[in-house]
């Protein structure tokens, strides 16, 4: 079966292929709303879900990847910046404290759909007024939830989890799931 990513993201690009495995990618055109009525575990996975049913409904043989990474501070979302302000605010509210990163990934096929979240911890060190600055006028922080990338920055002083989570797929168990889908259908 053909895998398809529903996604633009070059990370998620990256690190699918570094699993090995060969796909398409098309992105969703979901609304990338959050519901937290029931949670934002749950939130995130079913936005995950509705971006992966998206997908598939124009490719029903495919096995359809879709993912969304959020930042959660005090239970509070930090999402994509929309402005370089924000994008300061965000960093000054991270700077010396710890953060949760959650991705809520699907995995579809025409038989199932196996959604999860992933969360990983990460501390920030104390930062610096110029680091922030520099980093915001670099650009690099508009696409990205929290308003950073931690492969592009100095920012993390640690973390618990997985660092592919962060990055904005979590390896391991996508790949676990892929094959355990892949298995499936090969029967």
């Amino acid at each position: 079966m053909k895998i398809i990513l529903a996604s633009q993201s070059p990370r998620r690009k990256e690190i699918l292929k570094g699993l090995g495995y060969s796909f398409l990618v098309v992105p969703s055109l979901y609304d990338e709303h959050i519901e937290l009525a029931n949670g934002i575990d749950q939130g995130v996975e079913t936005l995950a879900l509705e971006k992966a049913k998206s997908v598939q409904k124009n490719n029903p043989d495919a096995i359809i990847v879709a993912a969304d990474t959020i930042v959660v501070l005090d239970g509070r979302i930090l999402g994509k910046p929309k402005s370089k302000q924000e994008a300061i605010d965000m960093l000054i509210d991270l700077s010396g404290r710890a953060h949760e990163v959650k991705t809520g990934v699907c995995i579809s096929s025409i038989n199932q759909d196996i959604t999860f979240c992933e969360t990983t911890k990460v501390y920030f060190k104390d930062l610096e007024d110029d680091s922030i600055l520099n980093y915001v006028d670099s650009g690099k922080c508009m696409d990205k939830a929290g308003s950073y990338g931690i492969q592009e920055c100095d920012f993390v002083d640690k973390i618990e989890g997985s660092y592919s989570n962060v990055v904005g797929l979590p390896e391991e168990k996508t790949k676990d799931i892929l094959e355990f889908i892949r298995s499936e259908s090969d029967c």
